[in-house]
């Protein structure tokens, strides 16, 4: 036995703090797929399993706006109360004051506040944090509209906590026509901000014909947004879109950075009869020619093999509108998706101007199959930001789990640039922008609302409502 256990536990100790203090390099990759994972899997409604990605999204980068207000929602909804709120007002608290979006992150972090209080049944508060959202948030009708259609809904909940027991009747509460009335102008106002906005459209009419209202929207005005883009002509004006979506004609010097890989050629895009490749070159071509005079064009493609050279490499400002349609028209597809060794390169396509606006114009279809000097796709874009280098996205992939390596890289190149994604939807041909939040999935419906007769048929200002099945409420 060592005469010296003391100098073991120092050495032991001393190999620990070594070990401990080595930096390990951070999988932002992983994070955005178990983000992205999270956020299907709570569109789907499976809230446990959409926790559980949302948490490892969250352990490996904490740090991450979205990934931690995701966390909380989800944690929240599970019934983690105390814990879910502290995530949220983390993630506001370690917003940068010079973040372009540093409003809207503010106003979002109030209304999953609210959000987390109405799942554990505290529409009060969940009212006020809602309300200071709306009032916080930016100019987006949009958002508003679900800011909007949220207050309707929580408005009708917000009744007494004690659930009403009468007869065979299950648990109820009670609703004074009042809350009706109050909850009315809130979808009033959803459906003002945005007619197709679904949940608003279905919750106002159903205050419509529970309070023997005419509705003061025209039933065209209340389709679904979804459901009018499918009958608009295809591809009439589908490139106008595309380039204010993305708010392309902000930036001064425009690289298209195009996948010409074989996996375009061999998808279709159903409801055009026509390959990815032959879409993604027309629309390029509609899109160029809808460019206000001025732009500085670059054309990099993006096929062939990890250490071949690309077919085209040319700089921002080197080629003219009507030479770079001519290039559009004429590619040929080749080889795989070597994105990354494309990616690492094409700074220096661009004016070494800190004056001039920067994007790269991504078109792909698929994940990036090269490996860089042990460097993944989401660890570069935090290169290109800080070289002042926004990349936006079209994608023609569809959002699902399948599709997951391909959207992390997207998300994570989009949103750590400051860039927008914009996804085709190959069945009814039209595009949709893709959030990094999950506004979109926070649509609330009401419950079935029934008279009360529970104190006397002569008081018609009263309805049942059940919390069981509302919204997820339960």
């Amino acid at each position: 036995m060592s005469k010296h256990p003391w100098s073991s536990l120092l050495i032991a100790a001393f190999l620990w703090l070594s070990l401990t203090s080595i930096h390990l390099p951070v999988n932002r990759k992983a994070a955005y797929s178990f983000h992205y994972k999270g956020s299907i899997s709570y569109a789907e409604g499976q809230i446990k399993q959409a926790d559980q990605y949302f948490r490892r999204a969250y352990n490996i980068l904490p740090e991450n706006f979205y990934f931690a207000v995701s966390y909380g929602l989800t944690h929240g909804q599970r019934g983690n109360l105390s814990e879910a709120l502290e995530v949220i007002s983390k993630a506001r608290r370690v917003i940068p004051f010079d973040d372009p979006e540093v409003k809207r992150k503010q106003a979002l972090s109030n209304f999953f506040s609210g959000l987390v209080y109405a799942y554990n049944h505290d529409f009060d508060k969940a009212f006020r944090q809602v309300s200071l959202g709306l009032h916080n948030l930016p100019n987006d009708s949009t958002a508003a509209s679900i800011f909007e259609n949220t207050l309707g809904y929580l408005r009708v909940q917000n009744q007494a906590r004690n659930a009403h027991r009468r007869g065979d009747m299950p648990a109820h509460f009670h609703v004074h026509e009042r809350d009706l009335e109050a909850a009315f102008q809130h979808f009033e106002s959803a459906l003002a901000l945005d007619p197709g906005n679904p949940a608003a459209r279905a919750n106002y009419q159903m205050l419509c014909d529970t309070l023997g209202r005419p509705p003061k929207f025209a039933t065209s005005e209340l389709t679904p947004i979804q459901d009018r883009k499918k009958y608009q002509p295809t591809f009439l004006d589908m490139h106008t879109r595309l380039i204010n979506e993305l708010e392309l004609p902000e930036f001064d010097e425009i690289l298209f950075l195009v996948d010409i890989s074989g996996s375009m050629v061999q998808e279709q895009v159903i409801c055009m009869n026509a390959n990815r490749f032959d879409v993604m070159k027309e629309l390029a071509r509609k899109a160029l020619k809808a460019f206000p005079e001025g732009k500085q064009y670059g054309l990099a493609t993006i096929g062939g093999t990890c250490s071949s050279e690309p077919d085209f490499w040319r700089p921002t400002g080197s080629i003219e509108r009507d030479e770079l349609d001519t290039r559009f028209r004429f590619l040929i597809p080749d080889g795989t998706t070597p994105l990354l060794s494309r990616l690492v390169a094409t700074p220096e396509l661009f004016s070494d101007s800190s004056q001039q606006q920067k994007t790269i114009f991504l078109i792909s279809d698929g994940a990036n199959t090269c490996r860089v000097g042990g460097v993944d796709v989401c660890q570069f874009a935090e290169e290109l930001s800080e070289q002042g280098i926004t990349v936006n996205v079209l994608t023609f992939l569809s959002t699902t789990i399948n599709n997951t390596n391909a959207f992390a890289e997207y998300i994570c190149l989009a949103e750590s640039t400051g860039g927008n994604i914009i996804y085709m939807d190959n069945y009814h041909c039209r595009l949709e922008p893709l959030s990094f939040d999950l506004l979109a999935s926070c649509q609330l419906r009401l419950p079935e609302l029934t008279q009360s007769s529970c104190w006397g048929d002569h008081i018609e200002t009263l309805w049942n409502i059940s919390r069981s099945g509302s919204g997820g409420m339960e």
